[in-house]
């Protein structure tokens, strides 16, 4: 596998309704439903290949037949390429997206929103993903890593309407510019019907066309598919730190010596209303000491009285 980032223009995908794109100048040219599909033959039949591979078997998690044992120089120039490619979901994207039936025909649009970024010593690409649709939210976490040792790519996927993770396999085609991923492990459903779920993701100059493709047992296949433009929302203010300004800006950029002066007054009412609780916790207690006394009194001088009262009425 040559892991090649493809960075020559292209205009290969078909909307949604079928019919091909058009070029154009400005990524808000494609609206609503007129998502692309980054799609063609050579992608079809691998998504194909693999999603039938997920059904037959479950591969096995070993090197590839007839891949020797690569070297740590060979890792390192693999891994560094891989990353290259995976660099290109860096950044917030804004997403349109329609969900389609067993014929194809479509049911529902949505709209949401995408951040990429590299985690972990920058060994994994991690997406936080929100869509919405009217009234319903929908959250996703995506990984994406590449294991030398296989030589393909590996995604996990958690969403809210899944119970399960996913985990995938894929393989990066430069000549098309195209990740293609399936499922690397069972996804039965609770009653045990085998499922299995694809994904392409089609890199142009539009964005990224991202196709997902789900089958329950024998049902016919069922697709989503989305259209990620780089946002049109600003990002947040950062100081020269890095660090995302918020409504203490002044207090942040101020002078130290007020700053020292305003921390030293927090001080000090932290310590007055500390001894004022003090004080009330005291007086609550010493309250609570008189009337007991005056209770304990009351008590006695009952007491003797009816002794007296005894006394003086002598035998009957």
């Amino acid at each position: 596998m040559t892991n090649t980032v493809n960075e020559t223009p292209r205009n290969d995908g078909a909307l949604l309704n079928g019919s091909r794109d058009t070029t154009t100048k400005h990524q808000n040219a494609v609206r609503g439903g007129s998502v692309l599909l980054g799609t063609g033959a050579l992608i079809g039949a691998a998504l194909a290949v693999l999603l039938g591979a997920a059904f037959a078997q479950t591969p096995a998690a070993s090197r590839p037949a007839g891949r020797a044992k690569p070297s740590p120089e060979q890792i390192t120039l693999e891994t560094r390429a891989a990353m290259e490619v995976l660099n290109q979901f860096v950044g917030r994207w804004d997403i349109n997206g329609q969900s389609f039936d067993e014929n194809d025909k479509p049911v529902g649009t949505f709209t949401g929103s995408a951040h990429y970024s590299f985690v972990m010593a920058d060994n994994f690409l991690m997406g936080e993903t929100t869509l919405t649709s009217g009234k319903f939210v929908l959250d996703q976490t995506d990984y994406f890593g590449y294991s030398p040792g296989l030589n393909k790519y590996t995604h996990v996927m958690l969403t809210e309407l899944d119970k399960s993770m996913i985990y995938q396999q894929g393989e990066w085609m430069a000549e098309v510019g195209s990740f293609v991923f399936a499922v690397a492990a069972p996804l039965d459903s609770p009653k045990g019907t085998p499922r299995s779920v694809g994904l392409e993701y089609g890199f142009s100059n539009a964005g990224i066309a991202v196709t997902m493709s789900m089958q329950n047992g024998v049902k016919p296949m069922r697709k989503v598919r989305m259209l990620l433009t780089k946002s049109t929302q600003p990002a947040a203010p950062t100081g020269p730190d890095g660090m995302p300004l918020g409504g203490n800006v002044q207090y942040q950029q101020g002078d130290p010596a007020k700053m020292r002066a305003q921390m030293q007054q927090a001080v000090g009412q932290m310590t007055a209303q500390k001894q004022a609780m003090q004080q009330y916790m005291q007086g609550m207690n010493m309250g609570m000491d008189s009337q007991m006394d005056k209770m304990m009194d009351q008590q006695m001088d009952q007491g003797v009285t009816d002794q007296t009262r005894e006394l003086l009425r002598g035998p009957e």
